[in-house]
């Protein structure tokens, strides 16, 4: 059974993340999937003193967490379990670090480029990163908000065609990834305009599968790049009608941008 942090007392929950700190500290949590255990353990904590601790183990004990595999089999658990641990991380990761920062950036940046030719490897070679795994990459790069390794995320898009040729990306898979791409390099973007369209078809046939949430993401991706045919943004629209009057914050910034950068003349959403 889980014990969760959030339905304890503030003292149990102090002594609880100073034994997490702790097992890392004495090399306790042995495997990545004892970090991800510790990490969900505390995922509504977000505790900087706990994220430290990590970010340095990942760092310190690489070649440890992730020995060097002998067989295929070991190869793909690798790879599987360097996203896992990587995205959970990342949705750990505390969102506020004041006058900290520009050095909670530089750590982030240190951490990356001692996994970069790892993340390369197993974004590019064919067979490691299923459809989710590939989206659970996507997202961790987004989520750590950094503003170099574009040469990962150009991986990315490319095992990402590969899959979508072969009928296997889903509009889940295509939500999260292009989310990705429009909101990285520190919104800079990244991904060629040509993938945004080559993967519109699967956008149409999910779209009304989407929550609210997640059309209003795709919406804003297509619009913030230029990108789509007169069938998508029709599409967009249709369903944009549909969700208007039930567009939680989040939703309604991607709606009032999509417009914006669209220039829709639709007076009845506007």
């Amino acid at each position: 059974m889980e014990l969760k942090p959030k339905h304890v007392t503030s003292r149990l929950n102090t002594l609880l993340i100073k034994r997490a700190i702790e097992a890392i500290d004495s090399g306790s949590a042995q495997t990545a999937a004892d970090m991800i255990d510790i990490i969900q353990g505390f995922r509504q904590k977000k505790n900087k003193d706990l994220y430290q601790r990590v970010r340095k183990d990942l760092i310190a004990r690489k070649t440890h967490l992730f020995p060097q595999a002998k067989t295929p089999e070991e190869e793909k658990s690798r790879a599987q379990n360097i996203v896992n641990l990587f995205y959970s991380f990342a949705s750990n990761r505390p969102q506020q670090f004041g006058l900290y920062k520009v050095y909670a950036a530089e750590e982030v940046n240190e951490l990356l480029s001692h996994y970069e030719a790892d993340l390369k490897e197993i974004s590019e070679k064919e067979g490691l990163l299923d459809p989710e795994h590939l989206t659970r990459l996507a997202q961790a790069l987004y989520i750590l908000k950094t503003g170099d390794f574009e040469g990962i995320f150009k991986r990315i898009e490319k095992r990402a065609l590969a899959w979508a040729a072969q009928g296997k990306l889903d509009a889940y898979h295509v939500t999260n990834i292009l989310r990705a791409f429009s909101h990285s390099q520190e919104n800079r973007q990244c991904g060629r305009d040509k993938t945004f369209f080559a993967l519109e078809h699967i956008v149409i046939k999910g779209l009304d599968t989407l929550s609210d949430r997640d059309a209003s993401h795709l919406m804003y991706s297509y619009g913030v790049r230029g990108a789509g045919n007169p069938e998508l943004h029709k599409a967009f629209e249709k369903r944009l009608d549909r969700m208007a009057s039930n567009l939680d914050y989040p939703a309604l910034f991607n709606a009032f941008y999509y417009m914006l950068f669209t220039e829709s003349a639709n007076k009845g959403l506007w």
